[in-house]
């Protein structure tokens, strides 16, 4: 298996996965958190074949690419154990799901082909859509209040009659121009009722396909309005940014990431980064990030480090034994020293970096219990080069990613293929699939005080305010 070098990051498109859930409350964040996994690469395979010949190639695939081989119980006994009863796709993905999930890993799974369109669409950054942000319901304690059925999530944010409410309408989208505004009550979507709504069944009614009409009724001061809306390309920025004043009056910029998943991360980060202007103190938030792509993690490291080690990623090759990849970075260019373990033989690689824009500001990196995968990569990379102090609470542990491949039928497999170390040689742990979960110990570790007012990057927000006034000093 080969790691694409990470290269810049081509010009900047439009993007997918409106931020629907912008607004959500702190406690929903718990539950609406998907922890990605650390995509390596994507294989070019899209042909159609039987359903079980799908089974099949699965079965193979796996043992082929899985991290550790000894997870893979009485293998052979799959192989075809369910061939009498696989009549359909849907066949074939359940009971290859039941194969998998006998490895332990729980990260592993073939994922239908409506659940790879979605995925698709949130590493390309947009999606059609919209364009509304909405919170979650929560009770007294700020916690999300749960749809009886488990898979639908929590419910939403209602008036008093039960009705989904608007927080935010996207400045330029498609709900604004067809004249929802922000406090609007969601009546009704093409006839369905929205009444007590679950946050994903509201996803589900709103997306769709680009330029197909939805008909929304909304209560507004008593009265329903009917509004036609087109559907259209929804960006949403994964950074954001603002500048905050310390009680001593110091200029400090606040940078919240929200994933690793779109492909130009970097250069929003960039912009981002312009945009504070002069200040050399930021901080990052990575809390309730997720992870994402481990190219787009490198080249988000290499705007704020000069020189030294980013990771070190043990993984496995494709049907055979483990190479270990050490990423690093100097001032002219990034190295990757691949050595087969096998063999012992090493060879190098030189490619293009992104120009260290902020390798002398000091900075401040929020992380929480659910700051997972690459966002924990990105942070170990800062903090044992020096480059940051990490403020918060212990981060996930998900010191694992997976190779995401392309299957047969519009399929995609996820398998745990590699584990990776932090510069100075830490395991994180493996994200939950045994007690073998480490994290990263913050430097300054700050319980964050949750409330059912609690929001992120607010004045209320006590975490922020420790690392802001820690950095002003």
């Amino acid at each position: 298996m080969n790691i694409k070098p990470p290269l810049a990051p081509a010009a900047k498109k439009a993007g997918i996965f409106a931020r629907l859930f912008s607004g959500v409350l702190l406690g929903g964040f718990n539950l609406l958190l998907l922890l990605v996994a650390l995509a390596i690469y994507i294989l070019p395979m899209q042909e159609q074949v039987s359903p079980v010949e799908l089974y099949h190639r699965t079965w193979q695939t796996a043992a082929d690419h899985a991290y550790d081989t000894s997870k893979l119980k009485d293998w052979a006994a799959w192989e075809h154990k369910y061939d009498s009863q696989i009549k359909t796709d849907e066949d074939a993905i359940k009971f290859a799901n039941e194969m998998l999930e006998s490895t332990g890993d729980h990260y592993a799974s073939l994922l239908p082909p409506e659940a790879v369109k979605a995925q698709d669409e949130r590493s390309s950054g947009e999606f059609a859509g919209i364009g509304v942000g909405v919170e979650a319901k929560v009770d007294q304690d700020g916690k999300p209040v749960m749809a009886a059925d488990p898979n639908e999530g929590p419910l939403m944010l209602t008036d008093d009659s039960g009705y989904p409410l608007i927080k935010e309408v996207k400045i330029g989208g498609p709900a604004m121009q067809a004249g929802m505004r922000d406090g609007d009550a969601i009546v009704s979507i093409n006839g369905v009722s929205a009444k007590d709504a679950s946050i994903k069944s509201m996803v589900t009614q709103m997306r769709g396909k680009v330029g197909e009409e939805v008909t929304v009724v909304v209560t507004r001061g008593g009265k329903n309005v009917t509004l036609k809306i087109v559907r259209g390309v929804v960006k949403t920025e994964v950074v954001s940014s603002k500048m905050l004043t310390a009680a001593n009056g110091k200029q400090v910029g606040y940078i919240r990431l929200e994933h690793f998943l779109e492909q130009d991360a970097a250069d929003e980060m960039a912009a981002a980064i312009g945009k504070l202007g002069a200040t050399d103190k930021l901080i990052i938030d990575l809390r309730f990030n997720p992870g994402g792509d481990v190219n787009v993690c490198l080249q988000l490291a290499n705007l704020f480090i000069n020189d030294g080690k980013l990771v070190s990623i043990r993984e496995r090759d494709a049907g055979g034994g483990h190479s270990l990849s050490t990423f690093s970075v100097n001032p002219k260019d990034m190295v990757i020293s691949v050595k087969d373990e096998a063999s012992g033989r090493v060879r190098d690689q030189h490619v293009q970096r992104l120009k260290a824009i902020a390798g002398n500001k000091q900075i401040v990196i929020l992380v929480n219990g659910h700051s997972a995968s690459a966002s924990e990569m990105f942070t170990g990379a800062l903090k044992d080069n020096g480059r940051a102090t990490v403020v918060g609470e212990r981060t996930f542990g998900k010191g694992i990613g997976q190779s995401v491949l392309r299957m047969p039928n519009g399929t995609s497999l996820h398998i745990t293929s590699l584990r990776y170390f932090t510069p100075s040689g830490k395991w994180l742990g493996d994200g939950g699939n045994s007690s073998e979960s480490y994290g990263i110990e913050p430097d300054h570790e700050v319980k964050l005080v949750e409330t059912p007012k609690t929001r992120l990057g607010s004045p209320n927000d006590n975490q922020l305010s420790f690392a802001l006034e820690l950095i002003a000093k």
